[in-house]
């Protein structure tokens, strides 16, 4: 005989749904400020009350559209169940239009107040609801009561209640939660990281832009430690600000990606420095993904600077790339030391080919409630792994591909197409845009205003694709605009050819001049008598830096060559562009004049801002972004950091420069493969950064002579080691040269 039975619930499953399932007390906080959200308030209050005494409280306060007894019977103590998920969250109409804008909701799972439990003992719940003649409704837990037995039943356990004429917090409506009984600490470093991760929280570009919402803070037992603190991201107590990538002026390459709400359209946008560099519009390949879209930044080395500048710390301890649902943050996406994208992963593979955590920052926002998009039951393990979840993390690495392809292949890690020799820049640029117009799934093209300028400096085969692809483009789409400007391009591309032509012919002539120079040159170092008849230091370093003007003159060469072909070929020149290139020449010849004064007695000290920072970090962020722009493909250059702990000193930035760049030069012309440089602490703690190449090497009876001024043992100078270790002593510190056992050799420099 048949019977039907029912499950027992025990009262073990509060720890289950509470304690057990909220990871910190940050995550807690945030799902009970997302309650507060979804509850339509405006202002949500925490307030942290006697802690120090060891009699603390949190005070959670919002002004949202609160609840009455029905509620709290039907909604709040039904466990699990969600109004929000079921789609009857939104009866009060009248409220709804009292806020302006209907709001995505945060969460929909019917768990988010057994957060109370991670955080406290006891709570104290007091509501109004936003209706006429509202009482107020007060519960009162004791969550210990679920604890105390484990074969209690759950439903069996009570919670008080009361009904109030009026609010003891002086609430209109809302709900203000009182936590006592405190399960962990709380001092000044834990309030600032809560207030740090709430600033995280919400991304108000997303889906719920312009909705008056903010978060303030309150420890009365701070506020004179505040007062001490002169910058405001060091203060406790306040609004918190919510992170706007955009306001912080990151002057760097920036690339969005959106599908289509309808999920028809894949748009992407990347722009350099603020110039447009291409925007198109594609057929979404992505079947399970709508209304997503993903934003990203290279961050170079002066982007990190700016953004440690302004937000107080630096871009690798604030983040990477955060995920936002309906406009909350997911954790850990973003998280310092969480990699849930593999981003690093993939970096391992290649560290001159792609870009890591350190180099990027940016945000992933899906607006949809879809549950094919759903986090995780379990807060801080991110979204739940459904084949639309996979689809992302394809859709993210699409965009991060086309990042790189322009950091890497374009930029080469350093170059920018608004720097003032930007030539093979814009040339490579040409080649990316006729690989992207060549795409089968392409519906819209559109490139920057000076698109003309860009295919002047591309080689000829792939400006003519890009005519080629956007003529067939604009034929398809019957567009009269784009068909004028193929024209014309045309026309531009044939006068381009012809000065090419006449520039390459040019530039053999001047290319045999300047290596009979060098030759020259070489031979007269090489005999070395000049150098060894000098032995004041103000002449060795005017010969240290004598190579430099070369590079100084071949500039303005190039600059001035450059406006001489485009008046012979009858192409115009803007007044901003001729006051650019003028610029750059008067910055080039200063920088000989600087040199010549130096030269002739006059006493000339470079000049440089003295920096106080962590040199390991430094030298590392130098060869991973700056690095791959100057050097050639034949070496490879990977960084080894194995610091556990930062080296603080006061250093000029370009004698540092100096001496990498030296020694990185130097491996290359022993024709070297592999270059591996390795941070690392020595015994005694000073910090050590070793330089080991692949190379041809150094004879050990050279080993000693290898600083002497114009001594080579390749087709060098014999300058730069000479000034390399000019600069390692002033900054008190050692450089040493080994053979390596099979090949190559090894310079060890010692920071005390």
């Amino acid at each position: 005989m048949s019977e039907s039975l029912k499950f027992r619930i025990s009262s073990a499953l509060k720890d289950i749904l509470g304690r057990d399932l909220i990871h910190d007390d940050f995550i807690a906080v945030f799902e009970l400020v997302k309650n507060s959200f979804d509850a339509y308030a405006t202002t949500v209050k925490i307030k942290f009350e006697k802690i120090e005494s060891g009699n603390g409280r949190i005070i959670i306060k919002d002004d949202g559209k609160g609840m009455n007894y029905e509620d709290l019977i039907h909604k709040w103590l039904f466990v699990a169940y969600s109004a929000k998920k079921e789609g009857t969250e939104d009866g009060s109409i009248d409220y709804r239009s009292n806020i302006n804008v209907q709001r995505r909701f945060a969460g929909a799972k019917g768990i988010g107040r057994f957060s109370c439990d991670k955080l406290g003992e006891q709570l104290y719940l007091e509501t109004t609801k936003n209706e006429p003649g509202a009482n107020t409704e007060t519960l009162l837990t004791n969550w210990s009561k679920f604890e105390r037995d484990i074969n209690d039943e759950f439903t069996e356990i009570t919670v008080l209640h009361d009904t109030k004429a009026k609010s003891d917090y002086g609430l209109q409506h809302g709900t203000v939660l009182i936590i006592e009984n405190l399960r962990s600490e709380w001092d000044r470093k834990k309030y600032l990281k809560l207030k740090d991760s709430l600033a995280k929280l919400i991304n108000p570009n997303s889906g719920n832009e312009g909705l008056n919402f903010r978060i303030t803070i309150d420890i009365p037992e701070e506020l004179d430690r505040d007062n001490e603190s002169p910058e405001e991201f060091s203060k406790v107590n306040g609004e918190v600000k919510n992170l706007i990538f955009e306001t912080l002026g990151l002057k760097t390459t920036k690339i969005v990606s959106s599908i289509s709400d309808d999920g028809q359209y894949l748009s992407t946008e990347l722009e350099d420095g603020g110039t447009l560099i291409y925007k198109i519009k594609e057929l979404n390949t992505f079947s399970l993904l709508d209304n997503v879209s993903i934003t990203l930044y290279f961050l170079n080395m002066s982007a990190k600077q700016t953004f440690t500048r302004r937000m107080g710390i630096s871009s690798n301890q604030y983040g990477h790339i955060f995920l936002y649902k309906n406009g909350f943050r997911i954790y850990p996406y973003g998280e310092p030391g969480e990699d849930p994208l593999k981003i690093d992963n993939r970096k391992t593979r290649g560290i001159n080919r792609f870009l890591g955590t350190r180099d990027l920052i940016g945000r992933i926002e899906i607006n949809s409630d879809t549950d094919q998009l759903k986090e995780t039951t379990s807060r801080g393990d991110g979204l739940i792994k459904t084949p639309a979840y996979y689809q992302l993390e394809e859709f993210f690495i699409l965009v991060l591909k086309r990042l790189e392809r322009y950091v890497v292949d374009v930029q080469q890690w350093g170059l920018s197409v608004e720097d003032e020799n930007s030539y093979d820049v814009k040339s490579r640029i040409s080649e990316l845009l006729a690989k992207l117009t060549g795409s089968e799934n392409l519906v819209e093209f559109q490139t920057t205003d000076s698109f003309l300028n860009i295919i002047e400096s591309s080689q000829a085969n792939s400006a003519e694709t890009i005519v080629k692809n956007l003529n067939r483009l604009a034929l398809e789409r019957g567009d009269d605009v784009l068909i004028n400007e193929v024209k014309r391009a045309t026309y531009r591309l044939n006068n381009l050819q012809l000065a090419k032509e006449q520039a390459e012919k040019e530039a053999i002539v001047e290319s045999e001049r300047a290596r009979e120079a060098t030759a020259q040159l070489r031979e007269q170092i090489s005999e070395n008598l000049f150098l060894k008849s000098i032995n004041t230091s103000d002449y060795q370093e005017v010969i240290a830096l004598l190579h430099h003007i070369g590079i100084y003159a071949g500039t303005i060469d190039n600059k001035l060559k450059g406006i001489s072909l485009r008046i012979q070929n009858d192409i115009p020149i803007t007044r901003d562009e001729l006051n650019n290139i003028i610029k750059s020449i008067s910055f080039e010849t200063k920088k000989i004049l600087n040199v010549v004064s130096f030269a002739t007695k006059a006493n000339f000290k470079l000049q440089t801002e003295e920096l106080e920072a962590d040199i390991g970090d430094y030298i590392r962020q130098y060869i991973e972004d700056i690095i791959p722009s100057t050097t050639d493909k034949s070496l490879r250059v990977e960084v080894r950091d194995f610091l556990d702990r930062p080296h603080r000193r006061v250093f000029k930035p370009i004698e540092v420069n100096i001496v990498l760049d030296n020694l990185i030069s130097n491996a290359r012309k022993a024709r070297a493969n592999n270059l591996s440089v390795t941070l690392a602490e020595g015994k005694n703690g000073h910090l050590l950064v070793k330089f080991v190449d692949d190379g041809i090497g150094i004879k050990r009876e050279n080993l000693d002579r290898i600083y002497d001024l114009g001594f080579t043992t390749t087709d060098g100078s014999g300058i730069g080691l000479f000034h390399v270790k000019q600069i390692v002593d002033s900054m008190k510190a050692k450089i040493s040269a080994e053979s390596n056992e099979k090949q190559g050799v090894t310079f060890t420099i010692e920071f005390k």
